[in-house]
C-alpha cells in the first residue's frame, strides 16, 4: 500500500512500529507514575460489581497490552472481592511477556487467577466460550480490532447480568483526534471505521444505536511532542506515527507537513517544550437485563 493509502493503517501494516509508537507516545504519561494511571483508570473501576457468593469475580480484558492498566484495575477490585479470575486476550507475545513479568514481581496479586490467551479479539471471539464476565474492558484497544462495532457487540454478549463494560478511548474533543480528522478529510479513502482513526465518539454512537445506556468521564492529559519537530529523533518519528496512525509518516511529506503544521498551531509551549492536549475518555455501561 503506497503513499496516502497508509493513513490510518499503522497497526495493520506495521504491527512492530505500532507497538513502538504506542510506547513512545505513552512513556511521558507513564513516567509520571502509577498515580496518573490510577486517576485515569483505577478510580473509574466499578467495585460494586455483582458477583455470586463464594465465586471468583470474573474479568475479561481485550487487548490488555503490557498489563500496567490491568494491574491497577485488579488491585482496585481486590479491595472488595477476595478472588478474581482474569482472562487476558492480547495478540502480542512481547506484550504478554511484559505483563507476566509485572505479575511475577507483584506479590499483591496472589488472589488473581490468570488465564492467558495470545489471540486477537477476532480469534478469541470465534472460540465458543460460555463463560460470562462481571467486568469486560478494552483500554485503548479498539483502534486495531478488525470490526469496531462487532467487537463491542461481542464484548457486551459476554457480560453477565449486572456486569459492566469498561471502554477507554481518546475523546474526539482532544487535539489528537482532531488532527486525525483533519488528515482524513484531506487524504482519507474508504470507511474510516475500517482504519485505526477511531474515537470515543464511535463507541458512544454504537451504544446509542444499540440502546445501551452508559456514563462517560474525561481526563485531560498534556503530551510532550517536542521530539516530533526534530528530524533526527527516532522517538519523534514514532510519536508522529502514532499521532497520524501512519507507518513511516516521515516519508509521506504531505501528511507530515499538514500534521506538524496542525500540531504547531494547536499546542502549548512550556519551558521550551511543546505540549499537545489529549483527552482520555472512559465509558462505563451496566448490563441490566431487566431494562433490556
Amino acid at each position: 500500500m503506497a503513499g496516502l493509502l497508509k493513513l490510518g493503517y499503522l497497526p495493520k501494516l506495521s504491527p512492530g512500529r505500532y507497538l513502538a509508537a504506542i510506547r513512545a507516545f505513552r512513556s511521558p504519561v507513564e513516567a509520571r507514575g502509577k498515580d496518573t494511571l490510577q486517576v485515569l483508570y483505577g478510580s473509574k473501576v466499578p467495585v460494586s460489581t455483582l458477583c455470586e457468593p463464594g465465586a471468583d469475580l470474573r474479568v475479561l480484558g481485550i487487548g490488555s497490552g503490557s498489563g500496567d492498566v490491568d494491574i491497577i484495575m485488579l488491585k482496585k477490585l481486590l479491595q472488595r472481592h477476595s478472588s478474581v479470575y482474569n482472562r487476558v486476550v492480547e495478540p502480542s507475545g512481547e506484550m504478554l511477556a511484559r505483563y507476566k513479568a509485572l505479575v511475577r514481581e507483584d506479590t499483591s496479586l496472589g488472589a488473581v487467577k490468570f488465564d492467558w490467551r495470545q489471540q486477537t479479539a477476532e480469534e478469541y471471539f470465534q472460540t465458543k466460550e460460555d463463560t460470562k464476565f462481571h467486568l469486560v474492558h478494552a483500554v485503548h484497544a479498539l483502534f486495531d480490532v478488525e470490526e469496531h462495532d462487532a467487537t463491542l457487540r461481542k464484548m457486551w454478549e459476554q457480560l453477565s447480568d449486572g456486569g459492566y463494560m469498561f471502554v477507554a478511548m481518546q475523546s474526539d474533543k482532544g487535539d489528537c483526534p482532531r488532527l486525525r480528522s483533519k488528515l482524513w478529510e484531506e487524504f482519507g479513502q474508504g470507511d474510516r471505521l475500517k482504519t485505526s482513526l477511531r474515537t470515543s465518539g464511535d463507541v458512544k454512537q454504537y451504544l446509542d444505536t444499540a440502546g445501551i445506556s452508559y456514563v462517560a468521564s474525561e481526563d485531560e492529559i498534556s503530551v510532550n511532542v517536542t521530539e516530533c519537530f526534530r528530524d533526527d529523533s527516532e522517538t519523534g518519528k514514532l510519536v508522529l506515527e502514532f499521532l497520524t496512525q501512519t507507518p513511516n509518516v516521515s516519508s509521506e511529506p504531505e501528511i507530515k507537513s499538514m500534521a506538524l503544521e496542525y500540531i504547531r498551531s494547536n499546542s502549548s509551549l512550556v519551558d521550551g517544550k511543546i505540549y499537545f492536549k489529549a483527552i482520555n475518555e472512559v465509558i462505563l455501561a451496566l448490563k441490566d437485563c431487566a431494562k433490556e
